[in-house]
Parts: C-alpha cells; sequence; structure tokens
C-alpha cells in the first residue's frame, strides 16, 4: 500500500520547484481572497444591510471553489517542491483556518530560504 502511494505521489512531479511555488503561493492567496469574501458577506448580513442573504450564498459559493482549488493545488505541487507528508498535511489543515494559508505560505517561505532545496525539473520539462 505504502508503495502504491508512493508511486502516485512521484507521478505528480509535472512542475519546475518554481513554477510549483509560484502556484502554490497564488492559491494560498487567492483561498485567503475567498475568507475575506466569506467573512464579509457574513458580516454584512449580521449588520442587518439589505441583500447579504444573496451575498452570503455568492460569497460562500466563491469561497468554496477557491478552497477546493487550494487544497488540488497543494496536492499537485507538492511532489515538485519535494514535500513531505507532514508539510502536505499541514497545508491541508492549514487551509481550514482563515487566513492560515498565508500563514503557511510565509513559513514555507521562511523555510525554503533557511534550507534551500535544489528539485530537478521532470523529465521532459520545458520551460518554453
Amino acid at each position: 500500500m505504502r508503495y502504491k502511494i508512493k508511486q502516485l505521489y512521484d507521478k505528480t512531479h509535472w512542475f519546475s520547484d518554481a513554477d510549483a511555488w509560484m502556484l502554490f503561493r497564488l492559491a494560498a492567496f487567492v483561498e485567503a481572497i475567498g475568507w475575506t469574501l466569506l467573512i464579509s458577506a457574513i458580516a454584512s448580513r449580521r449588520l442587518g444591510m439589505p441583500g447579504a442573504d444573496i451575498a452570503v450564498s455568492i460569497a460562500g459559493t466563491v469561497h468554496g471553489v477557491f478552497f477546493l482549488c487550494f487544497f488540488i493545488f497543494l496536492l499537485v505541487t507538492a511532489r515538485s517542491m519535494a514535500w513531505g507528508p507532514w508539510r502536505i498535511v499541514g497545508g491541508l489543515a492549514a487551509g481550514n483556518i482563515p487566513y492560515a494559508s498565508v500563514a503557511f505560505e510565509r513559513l514555507m517561505a521562511w523555510h525554503r530560504r533557511k534550507n534551500p532545496i535544489k528539485v530537478a525539473a521532470p523529465v521532459g520539462y520545458d520551460k518554453d
């Protein structure tokens, strides 16, 4: 079982390290925007603003899409950045807490600066 998971994980090496990092960062910040939209809509409903119920449904849907995109991008780019299971689990947990995706991204940026790891681009990867 463990061998099959490792094989599947290795098959997801689709990006260079720099491209994977850029996609992950984008997903983390977009997920934070989703939280902002949802929290703002809930606050407007709590304040009794007109149309707030519709805003909550729209913001909730947008947040849900951004949330799923963050998880998908995290899982798809993890191999290209040579992340182990604990970093993946930490990222998945961070996506569930408002704005923690940005804090996790900053933590990983600090870790990348402190302990740089050179990950070779996948076979056949062409930057052009």
